[in-house]
């Protein structure tokens, strides 16, 4: 009976990853997307002393996809803009640990050369080098904001446009031609997603969360570090956290102008007790009405008022034979209203 469970906890975990993100590796940039260099090393120490694999993103992906299962413990490495810690700092860091990584860029700022971003000299040195490169557009645009005028299939029809220049010009620097994009500022809407699918790209947010083999590949989730969250225990949490299999999302859309929007969640079958899920916002639980807790569906709402541009709800459970580990899954707002921008 041992043998079984164990036998069945390790085709859970052989199921999921994790993948990091990261913008500047750096004690001078702004520190809510800065980790320092010396928490970067201890996270990566983390990951080599726990045994965890480091996996090459378009390989976890494609793994992903396949449903072919991967080590337990497996992370992907990435960073998003481009900007010049990753070439100093990060680059010659993750060379030394032997571990590979990806980079999302914006190409205007290194067609422009702009000052703080690596240089196409950088990218391309990086990219002999087997770095990963792929696209987060060409101006780092809100991609749920219509300009002035614009209806929705102007608006999908810019961003289109604007996503395969990105495309071709990373592909003529670099020989890469990867089919997948960080959204910038992890924005999207279901006009995008449709474009993503159409054009057969797998889309990249910021919402925090493992990946598994039944994730929404037009929308993948990450874990953010910087600032507030360069903690090596929180680091060190997250790393090991697994995917739930979400059946239902009511809304599916991220966009909303409500300040405390409801959404109703079915969780899928996994190693958890649904009795012991918890979902909060802001630091506080969510109320939480049970439609069916023997299937897994619930709607979540709040009191609280959420005025900012963007903000979460999470939802974690602990994985059953497994301690420590967690089930994480969170569900992103965006209230793209006037004056309401970054």
């Amino acid at each position: 009976m041992a043998a079984a469970v164990l036998l069945s906890v390790s085709a859970q975990a052989a199921e999921h990853a994790t993948i990091t993100l990261y913008h500047h590796i750096s004690e001078t940039t702004p520190a809510s997307t800065s980790v320092p260099p010396a928490k970067f090393r201890e996270q990566m120490e983390h990951l080599k002393a726990d045994g965890f694999t480091v996996m090459a993103l378009p390989e976890l992906l494609n793994a992903l996809q396949q449903r072919q299962q991967i080590p337990d413990k497996t992370v992907a490495i990435t960073f998003d803009d481009g900007y010049i810690s990753i070439y100093d700092t990060a680059f010659p860091m993750l060379q030394e640990y032997g571990f590979p990584f990806t980079v999302f860029i914006n190409t205007q700022p290194h067609n422009d050369r702009m000052n703080g971003y690596m240089s196409w000299e950088h990218i391309r040195e990086m990219s002999d080098a087997g770095v990963t490169f792929a696209n987060h557009m060409e101006n780092h645009p809100h991609m749920v904001d219509a300009l002035e005028g614009e209806d929705d299939a102007a608006r999908i029809a810019r961003l289109e446009e604007e996503l395969l220049r990105s495309q071709e010009r990373i592909a003529a620097e670099t020989g890469q031609d990867h089919k997948f994009m960080a959204y910038p500022y992890g924005e999207y809407d279901i006009p995008v997603k449709e474009m993503m699918e159409r054009l057969g790209f797998i889309g990249i947010g910021q919402q925090s969360g493992a990946v598994g083999f039944d994730s929404d590949f037009l929308a993948l989730p990450r874990f953010p570090f910087g600032g507030s969250f360069t903690d090596l225990n929180d680091f060190k949490q997250k790393v090991q956290t697994l995917s739930f299999n979400l059946q239902e999302v009511d809304p599916e859309t991220q966009m909303t102008t409500e300040t405390s929007p409801e959404v109703t969640l079915q969780f899928g079958p996994g190693n958890f007790n649904y009795r012991q899920l918890g979902c909060f916002a802001g630091g506080q639980p969510l109320q939480m009405e049970w439609l069916d807790q023997e299937n897994g569906r619930v709607r979540l709402s709040t009191e609280q008022q959420f005025n900012m541009r963007r903000f979460r709800y999470l939802c974690t459970a602990p994985a059953t034979g497994m301690p420590g580990r967690f089930y994480w899954y969170s569900k992103d707002w965006t209230r793209s209203l006037p004056g309401n921008q970054d």
